[in-house]
């Protein structure tokens, strides 16, 4: 038995700086000691209750468990998956507690959260690579590269992250790193078009190609471009809590997982529909751009000839991980920064891929 929750329809603005980077609760309330959800058994006979928490309404970062709950993978797995709406808790901070057994978290989600003290591991990488990106329009004559936006106006979401990810594009292209940022929160993509801010952060794979249908597509230059190191940006995380007392209902959970998204990988446009059939309320009027999103990533971010589907770039942990820690992102649990920088290999997991 299927349980989607719908949430009201609304735009995903603020969601694309979010799932560019990391969704960063700056935490100070982690916890590993409530019990795990997945013990008791669900509504199927035979089958484990397993939740999965949302980042934010239903997209295509999501296409992959859409596709397996849709197509019975999880049946199949013995699993009775209960899709949780986004919230006003992070997922990330939903699964530490123990009040979801896996969720939506990017890869520098669970290097700056874990790091702090929140009981996550990187259990499925969603993307590849980054899919965030600096973004102005496209008809700005004064804005053709990351230097030209020194002296501008960022439209920023509240994390110094963001901020810096801007800074370190724009000194990748020659220029200061200058700008003045004011914090719009869901006003962002508005505010760009009415000429407000002058540049802000995106996802080439959904607000980039609304802009685009809407026939006012962006300049955008991707972080990587101009010396930002690489990340695995959208992912799925649980908790050592969780992976340590259901061994075998993770193991089934993140490999049904894997077959939805190599079937999205390989059938984008009918994992979109998939997708939307399943959320009628949230994605229904937007058929156009949920078929353009599920091919792009199809094309660009879902694989990777390097690694089989869903794996981990340890060079892209290392590497972003020493962007954050050299950035002064990094605290202890007491919020003291960080002296040397983690292991990033305890931080993600193929374990559970098979």
């Amino acid at each position: 038995m299927r349980h989607h929750t719908h949430t009201h329809t609304h735009t995903l603005t603020r969601a694309a700086a979010l799932l560019s980077t990391a969704a960063i609760a700056l935490v100070g309330c982690a916890s590993t000691s409530a019990a795990p959800n997945g013990a008791s058994a669900g509504e199927n006979a035979g089958s484990t209750r397993v939740t999965f928490a949302l980042d934010w309404a239903p997209n295509t970062n999501h296409i992959g468990v859409y596709v397996a709950d849709e197509l019975g993978y999880f049946d199949e797995a013995g699993l009775d998956v209960e899709i949780l709406p986004y919230g006003s808790t992070p997922a990330t901070q939903l699964v530490s507690a123990g009040e979801a057994d896996f969720g939506i978290g990017g890869q520098s989600t669970v290097q700056v959260a874990r790091t702090a003290g929140l009981d996550l591991v990187s259990v499925y990488r969603v993307t590849q690579r980054d899919s965030g990106r600096l973004v102005t329009l496209a008809d700005r004559a004064d804005a053709e590269r990351p230097a030209d936006l020194d002296g501008m106006t960022f439209g920023g979401f509240g994390s110094p992250l963001y901020s810096a990810l801007a800074r370190a594009t724009i000194e990748g292209d020659g220029g200061e790193g200058s700008f003045e940022e004011v914090v719009l929160d869901t006003g962002a993509y508005e505010a760009l078009s009415q000429g407000r801010i002058d540049f802000t952060l995106s996802v080439a794979t959904w607000e980039n190609l609304q802009a685009e249908l809407d026939g006012h597509p962006y300049r955008e230059f991707r972080y990587q471009d101009f010396g930002v190191p690489e990340q695995q940006s959208t992912g799925i995380v649980s908790s050592e809590a969780y992976l340590e007392a259901h061994p075998k209902e993770s193991r089934a959970f993140v490999q049904a997982v894997a077959r939805g998204y190599a079937y999205a990988a390989e059938q984008p446009d009918a994992a979109a529909e998939l997708l939307i059939a399943a959320n009628p309320d949230t994605l229904g009027a937007a058929d156009e751009l949920v078929h353009a999103s599920a091919r792009l990533l199809a094309e660009d971010y879902l694989t990777s000839p390097e690694r089989e589907i869903g794996a981990i770039d340890p060079e892209a942990w290392d590497a972003f991980g020493a962007f954050l820690f050299d950035g002064g992102f990094l605290t202890d649990a007491e919020g003291r920064p960080l002296t040397e920088q983690p292991d990033w290999s305890e931080y993600a997991t193929d374990a559970y891929l098979g």
